[in-house]
């Protein structure tokens, strides 16, 4: 069995840019020169994003800075609480807004679990270690409360999607399902 990595903070690399991207950004390196990370395009939108991550071994997403240990924080307890053996990485960059991540290959391994993954690295950013709302958090983002039922029967190990449509918020939170749909569509992985 696999050692669980019990601490998800990474060394700092170094990322250059173009330009400043805006808060909530995604970028995935085109090359690296001189042992920096070299970013010349940033999706801001979601549902491009996830469709970019799929082999992403390592990208950059920015952040407020006030946040940066409670993105850490917030995914050990998502991944904790999933089981994930090998955790993600979150890791700084010498840019206080930007933070590189190394997604656990859990998170890559299915398109709706990227898609999830992008709402709460959104939702992570309301997270507050010293209040420690993480319910709160949670469902702060716009695309997590419309789906609350679904991430909840998500986070009980139902992590693997049945459904054909593409797209976290477009399954889970356009339309009202019942909890019979939502057990349809997320299975426990076997």
């Amino acid at each position: 069995m696999a050692k669980k990595k019990t601490n998800n903070v990474g060394e700092m690399i170094f990322v250059d840019s173009i330009y400043r991207p805006s808060t909530g950004s995604f970028g995935k390196p085109s090359v690296i020169k001189d042992n920096r990370y070299v970013v010349k395009n940033w999706f801001h939108c979601r549902e491009i994003w996830h469709n970019q991550m799929y082999n992403a071994k390592l990208f950059f997403y920015v952040y407020p800075v006030i946040r940066n240990k409670s993105l850490n924080v917030f995914f050990e307890k998502i991944e904790s609480f999933l089981n994930i053996d090998e955790k993600s990485v979150f890791g700084p960059t010498q840019k206080k807004h930007i933070m590189y991540i190394k997604p656990s290959k859990w998170w890559l391994r299915y398109t709706m679990r990227r898609s999830l993954f992008t709402i709460l690295l959104r939702s992570s950013s309301a997270y507050d270690c010293a209040l420690d709302n993480f319910e709160n958090a949670l469902y702060s983002n716009y695309y997590a409360e419309k789906s609350r039922k679904s991430i909840q029967y998500f986070l009980q190990g139902n992590t693997v999607y049945k459904g054909k449509k593409r797209g976290w918020y477009k399954q889970f939170g356009e339309i009202l399902l019942s909890d019979e749909d939502i057990k349809t569509l997320l299975v426990p992985e076997k």
